[in-house]
């Protein structure tokens, strides 16, 4: 998969272990040029570029720790590209 990769990023569920900023755990998010998303225990991964399509999509998911469900949040409706985790504001 050729995908953007973004590997900072925190469950938003406060029982799992990737929750805390200062712990070692993180959330890899690969984002593919179609805006699919799959979330993983860090790897070492090279990404690529995508091109910037201005708009917003929100992606459920599961967390690789804690196997709760997730909304990936990619936000490109301004300068720049923000790819956020959320407690899902819909059930799944």
């Amino acid at each position: 998969m050729n995908s953007l990769v973004r590997t900072h990023l925190v469950c938003p569920h406060s029982d799992c272990v990737a929750y805390f900023r200062n712990d070692p755990f993180r959330i890899q998010v690969l984002v593919d040029k179609d805006r699919n998303v799959l979330l993983q225990k860090p790897k070492d991964i090279r990404g690529i570029r995508l091109p910037y399509l201005h708009k917003r999509w929100v992606k459920s998911s599961i967390c690789p720790y804690c196997e709760k469900n997730v909304e990936v949040v990619i936000d490109e409706a301004h300068q720049g590209r923000n790819i956020y985790l959320r407690k899902p504001k819909h059930s799944l």
